[in-house]
């Protein structure tokens, strides 16, 4: 093996490589058996490299795959990579969760940056109200995927902790090609996507394509949920020697999608709610359907998804859910690469990105039942006092209506509400940002005594925008797969309206907490990233470090929460207490305080040692050991204010960066009809600082000097939160392999498995709340203490022990490919407390399809996803005695997996 010589030329036919696909070797060219062995990566590394002398764990999915794959969005796909979990994209096509080695994280991509040709669209990859995968639309010019885990990802991307996806765009050549493609599903999908690319003249290529689609939506919400696309494009120049290379990028993204939250359920009460010893399991056959369907319904229709609501500055504002998520940006993109004399290059990456995300959502909390909720509401009005209590005095009960039957004040002739309703939660979040990044590399081939050195320093910046507005409110409807609007009146004994009405078009509170917040952040960072190959090129090692600072300046300009006053937004042509008047804006939440001004600055250095040992042209062995960070995102300088620890009485934000050591090990082996890796990896892991919910402070007095521990609590008790750090250690085993056994031509199985043991360590925090106690034996209540959990040796939320993924295949002739895909999925918790312990089930998804060619140029494709209607839950809440109707059936809501969809498409080649 001869030590790597850089050229754009060599650059260039790694891309090439790429492009054309890995697997389509596999399939086409089953004897050459060598996918694994030969395939070129582009990313982890600072020049092409063969995926056989990695030093780090890395999985690539190539064209062909994504094609069989036929995901429905960016973490559906994901879910095709040992070590992540993607939640079966059950969120839509964006704005999902991608988990990786256990990690515990809210959602989002946290610790899994997504890049496009190795940049960040947007440097932070977890921003409220705009996750990471809003930017990443795979579509015809996305010519592979390559994911990094650990080793030297941390130190040539910023902030992956975890792992770093890098997207490879196609780039033209000097053969002119195309394709079209049409792609029809029976959830009302229409897609057409497309790409041209080829010579301009003898030194300038180019390359175009994009996508456009319109549907109802997996789950229906009876409009057009899912419209728009993208469209891209890139030139490339490269000189007539080979050494200088210009690509210009441009990257438009105007698209819309639905987006999926909870959806309420029952499950009978035959046993306690669950404890860490004797959690509560979840029985796919007892799970109660209280009007959606778990498949393809949704609590969301035309009705529920208008709402006139209270911003973050006070003032009303629309929200129309069909906005779904709405994201709306133009990226552009400068590369340049020069390969000077000496053996010296310079290669420069920068973007600029601007636009804005809409965050159009409709949340669930547990049902209510009618006869409590009405029942609640009208001890609520007897307590009212002034005009709109006086407005009350004649009223005998409260009563709930389908908003659409009611006319002026006799509701005698108003269609009662169902039994159960659905506790609505419409958000609005709309945020605008902007970010400039770039990515500088100096480097040099060299060689010291009996070793080659490829040597790089890198420098990298990152300046970027957050401009955030949000509102959650509260609302009512029926459940039901086109739900209704609900509202609620205080009446008389002859059914008559008394006084002004409860809810308004089905909001009980137009405003319950928010967020309006600016942010310019500013991180640079230095790396130096040393490739060594010796032994005749046997032993590869990869040595770096980096170091990485995070300027923050914020502004909390309307943020608000319950406990902010209450302000009454009554019109002025409304007189106060009639009928034409309605409680939902006379008690509206409105920010509360000055804004808040700060700067904030945090770094850290990280490194990772790797080798790679090649025994032969068949086996080879590898192993890394790295110590790398994340500086902190918007959600821990901007939703996370000062805290108190109780048991400390200490006042601090604690430290919000993450650190995290891994040690992995791995073989990669391939002959004739086998390509096999295996890697071990062992994970430690120290999260940020978090913070509880607010809390009574039990160690001050409230109103009249009473201790806020005295039961009842008095009134005006100050508040505080509890902040604490919590730990993670984690081992796993990921298996990927592909096998095409010579007794079967055609036949190709493929697929990997993962096992992992996440526990998380004590943090003893304040998570749940507060309780009240008996201290004397008198069976009475009398001091409030807090509830203190701890996460000890258990498994982090929403991660399995578990999971499989095998694709086998078959091809027939050089026509017919049939396919399947068996996806397992172990139990998971719904979350990692000590109350109310809930799994949600195990469960194996199948998906099967055809692929058919006509000939070299015309594709036909039948693609079923989850033939088999597999049912569990990715993401919601726990099962408690909190969370039950009068019967003592508890009830819940969470997000369950997509039903059965079908899709046919028609790929044109030319």
């Amino acid at each position: 093996m001869t030590p790597r010589k850089f050229t754009a030329t060599y650059f260039l036919a790694s891309l090439a490589l790429i492009g054309t696909g890995a697997a389509s070797a596999q399939t086409e060219d089953a004897e050459d058996g060598d996918s694994l062995i030969e395939e070129v990566i582009v990313t982890g590394v600072t020049q092409g490299t063969r995926k056989f002398d990695a030093t780090f764990s890395i999985n690539t999915i190539s064209e062909e795959d994504m094609q069989i794959i036929g995901a429905h969005g960016t973490a559906e796909l994901l879910s095709n990579i040992p070590g992540f979990t993607g939640e079966g994209g059950t969120a839509g096509e964006s704005h999902n969760n991608v988990l990786v080695r256990g990690l515990p994280q809210a959602g989002g991509y946290r610790y899994v940056p997504n890049l496009i040709d190795g940049l960040p669209v947007y440097e932070e990859p977890e921003a409220p109200f705009m996750n990471n995968d809003v930017f990443i639309k795979n579509d015809l010019m996305t010519t592979s995927v390559e994911a990094v885990k650990g080793g030297p990802g941390a130190i040539l991307y910023s902030n992956a902790l975890g792992a770093a996806v890098n997207y490879i765009t196609r780039t033209g050549t000097q053969d002119f090609e195309g394709g079209y493609k049409l792609e029809l599903g029976d959830w009302g999908h229409v897609r057409n996507d497309f790409y041209l690319s080829g010579p301009i003249n003898e030194n300038l290529t180019y390359a175009v394509g994009g996508f456009y689609r319109v549907a109802e939506g997996r789950r229906d919400p009876g409009y057009t949920g899912n419209s728009g696309g993208q469209f891209r494009g890139n030139v490339l120049y490269t000189s007539d020697d080979g050494s200088t290379e210009v690509k210009v990028q441009a990257h438009v993204i105007d698209d819309k999608t639905n987006f999926y939250q909870s959806i309420p359920f029952s499950v009978p009460n035959t046993r306690a709610p669950g404890t860490p010893g004797n959690p509560f399991e979840i029985d796919p056959g007892e799970v109660g359907n209280l009007g959606v369907d778990f498949g393809d319904g949704t609590p969301t229709s035309t009705q529920t998804s208008f709402y006139e609501l209270y911003g973050p500055d006070g003032g009303q504002l629309t929200l129309d859910i069909s906005d779904g998520i709405n994201p709306e940006f133009n990226i552009f993109t400068v590369e340049f690469l020069k390969e000077f004399g000496d053996e010296w290059r310079l290669e420069s990456k920068v973007r600029s990105t601007s636009g804005s995300n809409g965050f159009n959502a409709l949340f669930n909390d547990p049902p209510f039942e009618t006869s409590r909720l009405v029942t609640d509401q009208f001890n609520r009005i007897q307590g009212l006092g002034g005009a709109v209590g006086a407005a009350y005095a004649s009223a005998t009960e409260v009563r709930a209506y389908f908003t659409d039957t009611v006319s002026g004040t006799d509701l005698s002739t108003a269609v009662e509400a169902p039994s159960v309703l659905a506790n609505n939660v419409p958000v609005f979040g709309h945020v605008d940002a902007t970010n400039f990044t770039g990515d500088f590399r100096l480097g040099k081939l060299f060689s010291l005594g009996n070793t080659e050195h490829d040597i790089t320093f890198g420098a990298y910046t990152s300046h970027y925008t957050y401009d955030v507005s949000s509102v959650f409110a509260r609302a009512f409807a029926d459940i039901s797969d086109d739900a209704r609007l609900v509202d609620l009146y205080a009446v008389d004994g002859a059914e008559q309206q008394v006084g002004p009405s409860i809810t308004d078009n089905g909001v009980l509170e137009p405003a319950i907490f928010g967020l309006g917040a600016d942010s310019t952040m500013r991180t640079n960072a230095f790396y130096i990233h040393d490739h060594i190959t010796l032994l005749d090129g046997r032993l590869a090692l990869d040595v770096g470090v980096r170091w990485q600072d995070l300027e923050v300046d914020r502004n909390t300009t309307n943020s608000f929460d319950p406990g902010n006053s209450s302000n009454d937004f009554t019109p002025a042509d409304v007189v106060v207490g009639s009928t034409d008047d309605t409680l939902a804006d006379n008690f509206v939440n409105v920010p509360d305080g000055a804004p808040q001004f700060a700067s904030e600055d945090y770094d850290d250095l990280g490194w990772s040692i790797g080798a790679n040992y090649v025994f032969n042209d068949n086996l080879s062995v590898y192993g890394t050991v790295s110590d790398s960070f994340r500086l902190p995102g918007f959600e821990d300088f901007i939703f996370g204010g000062p805290a108190t620890n109780p048991s400390t009485g200490e006042v601090a934000r604690g430290d919000q960066v993450e650190d995290i050591t891994q040690v992995e090990g791995g073989v990669r082996f391939g002959t004739d009809d086998l390509d096999l890796s295996v890697a071990l990896f062992y994970i430690d892991f120290a999260a940020k600082e978090n913070l509880g919910p607010s809390l009574d402070d039990l160690g001050a007095s409230g109103q009249g000097g009473i201790p806020c521990t005295t039961v009842p609590a008095p009134a005006d008790c100050p508040k505080i939160r509890d902040s604490f750090r919590r730990e993670l250690s984690n081992q796993g085993i990921e298996v990927e392999a592909v096998y095409q056994p010579g007794w079967s031509e055609g036949l190709t199985l493929q697929g990997s498995v993962t096992w992992q043991d996440p526990k998380l360590g004590q943090d003893n925090s304040i998570r749940s709340g507060i309780e009240e106690i008996d201290t004397n034996g008198d069976t009475v209540n009398d001091t409030r203490q807090y509830i203190v959990s701890t996460a000890q040796d258990r498994r982090p939320r929403r991660q399995s022990e578990w999971v499989m993924n095998f694709r086998p295949s078959y091809r027939i002739g050089d026509s017919l490919n049939l396919y399947g895909q068996f996806f397992y999925y172990s139990e998971r918790f719904a979350e990692d407390g000590d109350a109310n312990v809930t799994v949600y089930p195990e469960y194996t998804q199948l998906n099967v399809g055809a692929l058919y060619s006509l000939n070299e140029a015309l594709d036909l494709q039948l693609h079923v996803t989850n033939i088999n209607d597999a049912e569990s839950f990715t993401e919601g809440g726990t099962i408690g005695s909190n969370n039950a109707f009068a019967d003592g059936t508890y009830i819940a809501a969470a997000r369950p997996l997509l039903g059965r969809a079908i899709k046919f498409s028609v790929y044109y080649r030319f």
